[in-house]
C-alpha cells in the first residue's frame, strides 16, 4: 500500500545513509524495477497482488545474488513464515509494527552480512609488493570531453620512461575509448568476464599495446556483450591491475549503477570532470553530494573543469561557490586541436604537446602524485575474506543503501 510505503521513507527519512531508488505496488513490478536498477536492499511486503512476496524474493535472490539482498516484512511472526523466507533466499526479517532504529539496524546488519558473503565468494587474489594507483574519471553529463580527458592523461603519463600506464574503458555499453586510440581490440572486458576466474593471465590477454606505449582494455564490441560484465569482475580486474602497473586510468559511464561504484570504490583518486554550463554543474554538484554520502573522503575527489570560457558559461568563482570546493584543473577549449585529434585517433597530448589543452593535461597529470606508502597499506585485499580497510559507508559489492519500498 502507499501508506505503508509513505511510512517507511519517513522512518528511513530519520537517519542518513540511505537513498530511496525506487517504489513497487506488486510483486511483479518489485522483481522488474530490481533488475533494472539493481538496489541493495529490497524492502519487501509478504502479502502482495500480482506476485506474492515470497515468490518474488526467491526470483530476485536467485537471478540478483551478488547485488541485491531482501529484507521481508509481514505482520506473521510465526516460525513457519519466517522458515518460508528464510528458504526463498530472504536475509532479514521484520514483524510489523516495527521501529525506526529496528528497522535501521536490520537494513545494516542484512548489508554486513552481505558484504562478509560476498567477499568470500570473490576470486582469491594474491597480494603484491607493487601496488599502482587507480584513477577513476567520472562525469553525470555527457558531452564534456570525459574520455577525451582520460584518453590523452593515459598517453601524458606513459611517456615517462619504465612506466607502465593502463586504460580502462568501463562504458560497456558506448565506450570511445578504442575508437579514440584508432585501434579495432580483438579481446575486450567481456571475454574476461566469461572465463570462470578473473586471473593475470586472463587480464593481460585481453590487453592491447598501443604505439603510445600505453595498454589498453576496451569496452565490449557490442552493447549487449557488457551484460556479461558484473561489478565482481572490473573489482577483480583493477586489483590485478593495480598489482601490475603504475596507473591504472579508468573512464567510467556515466550513470552510477554497479560497474561505476566498482570503478569510484576501487580509486584512488576520483577525478570529477564538468562543463560551465548550469546543467552540468547541477550534475556535479548531486554527484559530489553522492560520493561524500558514500563516504569517500573529500580530498581524493579532483574536479577537472572541461571548455571554460569567459564568453560562454558560468564564471569559474561562482562554480567554486556552488560546488564548495575549488577548481584542480581547467582544460580549456581548444577545438582546432581537439577535434582533429578525436577524428584521428592520436592523443593531442602527443601530436601538440604545445598546445594549451595539451598543457593542462600535463598540470593534471603533475596532480596524480605517485602512490606513497600509506596508499599501498590502504589498498583493497578482498581475496583475503575481509573488505578494505578504507572507511566507506559500505563496503566491496555494496555501496550505497538503496531501496525498493513494497507493500
Amino acid at each position: 500500500m502507499a501508506e505503508t510505503r509513505e511510512s517507511l521513507k519517513k522512518l528511513l527519512g530519520f537517519h542518513g545513509g540511505f537513498v530511496v531508488t525506487g517504489e513497487a505496488e506488486n510483486g511483479k513490478e518489485a522483481v522488474a524495477l530490481a533488475k533494472r536498477l539493481r538496489p541493495d536492499i529490497v524492502l519487501m511486503d509478504i502479502n502482495m497482488p500480482v506476485m506474492d512476496g515470497i515468490e518474488a524474493t526467491r526470483t530476485i535472490s536467485v537471478e540478483l545474488a551478488m547485488t541485491t539482498a531482501v529484507v521481508i516484512i509481514s505482520v506473521q511472526g510465526e516460525q513457519d513464515y519466517l522458515t518460508e523466507a528464510m528458504a526463498a533466499g530472504a536475509r532479514g526479517y521484520l514483524v510489523k509494527p516495527f521501529s525506526a532504529d529496528e528497522l535501521v539496524s536490520t537494513i545494516r546488519r542484512t548489508h554486513d552480512m552481505e558484504i562478509q558473503r560476498r567477499a568470500q565468494l570473490m576470486p582469491s587474489i594474491p597480494l603484491q609488493g607493487k601496488l599502482g594507483r587507480i584513477i577513476s574519471i567520472y562525469s553525470a553529463k555527457g558531452g564534456v570531453g570525459k574520455t577525451t580527458i582520460a584518453v590523452n592523461l593515459a598517453a601524458e603519463l606513459g611517456k615517462e620512461r619504465d612506466r607502465k600506464v593502463v586504460l580502462v574503458d568501463l562504458d560497456l555499453q558506448f565506450g570511445d575509448v578504442a575508437i579514440m586510440l584508432d585501434t579495432s581490440p580483438v579481446r575486450t572486458i567481456a571475454d574476461i568476464a566469461r572465463e570462470e576466474e578473473v586471473d593475470s593471465e586472463t587480464v593481460e590477454a585481453c590487453l592491447l599495446k598501443h604505439n603510445t606505449g600505453i595498454s589498453v582494455l576496451a569496452s565490449p564490441l557490442r552493447p549487449e556483450q557488457g551484460e556479461t560484465v558484473a561489478g565482481r569482475h572490473v573489482l577483480a580486474i583493477l586489483k590485478l591491475l593495480a598489482e601490475s602497473y603504475d596507473f591504472v586510468i579508468v573512464d567510467l559511464a556515466q550513470r552510477l549503477d554497479d560497474i561505476s561504484l566498482a570503478g569510484l570504490d576501487m580509486a584512488d583518486i576520483i577525478l570529477l570532470v564538468a562543463s560551465t554550463d548550469l546543467p552540468s554543474i547541477k550534475n556535479a554538484k548531486a554527484s559530489i553530494e553522492i560520493m561524500e554520502s558514500l563516504g569517500y573522503e573529500s580530498k581524493m575527489i579532483k574536479l577537472a573543469l572541461s571548455r571554460p570560457s569567459r564568453e560562454h558559461g558560468l564564471d569559474i568563482s561562482e562554480i567554486e561557490k556552488t560546488l564548495k570546493r575549488k577548481v584542480d584543473v581547467q582544460i580549456p577549449n581548444e577545438e582546432r586541436v581537439v577535434f582533429p585529434s578525436v577524428n584521428k585517433g592520436a592523443p593531442f597530448t602527443i601530436s601538440s604537446p604545445t598546445a594549451k589543452v595539451s598543457v593542462a593535461i600535463r598540470e593534471l597529470a603533475k596532480i596524480i602524485s605517485p602512490p606513497g606508502k600509506e596508499d599501498a597499506v590502504a589498498k583493497r585485499g578482498f581475496g583475503r575474506g575481509k573488505p578494505g580497510p578504507r572507511k566507506r559507508t559500505a563496503g566491496i559489492l555494496a555501496w550505497i543503501f538503496s531501496m525498493f519500498l513494497n507493500g
